[in-house]
């Protein structure tokens, strides 16, 4: 197929758009077989419609900031309430059915089950084998922690590019962002969108510092709620204190994490969106500039041959 020139349509695609699919994979597969990245200055029109809107990106990231808060919340009301007649062991086994039984009702209605989801699932069931053999309570909260630093780990983990055939690990946020961006989008199919996220990851410098980065702040905001549970665990006797200090400060960092995601996504979206608009206007212009110099060209042409 005959390669075309960047325009202010599709710029910078030295294939046409239905062949982006091979030419980033010859691109990032150059060398030993490691992704050789790049950065470009404006992404092709046809493919800014599977970025999110601003609407989109506040709605979605709303919704996954409640329900970690509602997670968070409901289980400390009802451990409160279960205290008056159990003891603090089983009032924090209790406290913890309702998130369990909303991991098994979420994976029912969208037939899959994520991975946090099964860490909670797990972390459950260890809990109630944990007070069947156990009488420490302090053990259990131990417990709690160790799933929250899991999590942590299991987000550092994304951000080392493991390699597996022809696919390579990136950072959790990344996930998160381009599956939002699929339900959002109405006017591409998934399989479109993940391809246009591919080429960014490929091509788009900050873009990957930027999912590097947000991956980052949520892994050590959930390592740190680890490290200040052992902390309470090993200076507090007492385990009412423990679980409410604890809880209020996971509270804390999870709506802290949540704005901070919602604000710099979206000044994010807004410095990549001027981006574009400065480099569309600057093609503008050189293209205008192209027409006026080869029309001064022919007009000089015809002149010489009168």
């Amino acid at each position: 197929m005959e390669p075309h020139s960047p325009s202010s349509t599709t710029p910078l695609l030295p294939q046409s758009p239905t062949s982006i699919s091979s030419s980033s994979a010859g691109s990032s597969s150059g060398g030993g077989g490691k992704p050789r990245y790049r950065s470009i200055h404006r992404v092709p029109t046809f493919m800014q419609t599977s970025v999110p809107n601003r609407r989109s990106i506040v709605h979605a990231f709303l919704n996954m900031t409640m329900h970690m808060m509602l997670e968070l919340v409901f289980p400390i009301a009802l451990y409160y309430a279960l205290r008056t007649i159990l003891s603090p062991l089983w009032s924090l086994v209790l406290a913890g059915v309702p998130t369990a039984i909303m991991v098994v009702i979420k994976g029912f209605r969208e037939h899959k089950v994520d991975m946090m989801g099964l860490l909670m699932l797990l972390g459950f069931a260890v809990s109630v084998l944990l007070a069947m053999v156990e009488s420490d309570p302090k053990l259990y909260l131990l417990r709690e922690s160790a799933m929250t630093s899991a999590m942590g780990l299991m987000l550092f983990a994304t951000l080392i590019p493991f390699r597996w055939k022809k696919h390579v690990l990136r950072p959790f946020m990344f996930y998160v962002a381009r599956q939002i961006a699929v339900t959002s989008t109405m006017m591409l199919d998934p399989p479109t969108i993940r391809l246009h996220w591919d080429w960014f990851w490929r091509n788009w410098r900050s873009f990957r510092a930027f999912f590097r980065a947000l991956t980052l702040l949520w892994a050590l905001g959930l390592l740190s709620e680890f490290a200040l549970r052992v902390l309470l665990i090993y200076t507090i006797d007492d385990v009412d204190d423990i679980v409410y200090y604890s809880n209020v400060y996971m509270f804390a960092v999870t709506l802290t994490l949540g704005t901070l995601t919602i604000a710099s996504t979206l000044l994010f979206r807004h410095l990549f969106n001027r981006e574009q608009a400065k480099s569309k206007s600057i093609e503008r212009q050189q293209e205008i500039e192209e027409i006026i110099a080869r029309a001064a060209e022919e007009e000089n042409t015809q002149r010489s041959i009168q």
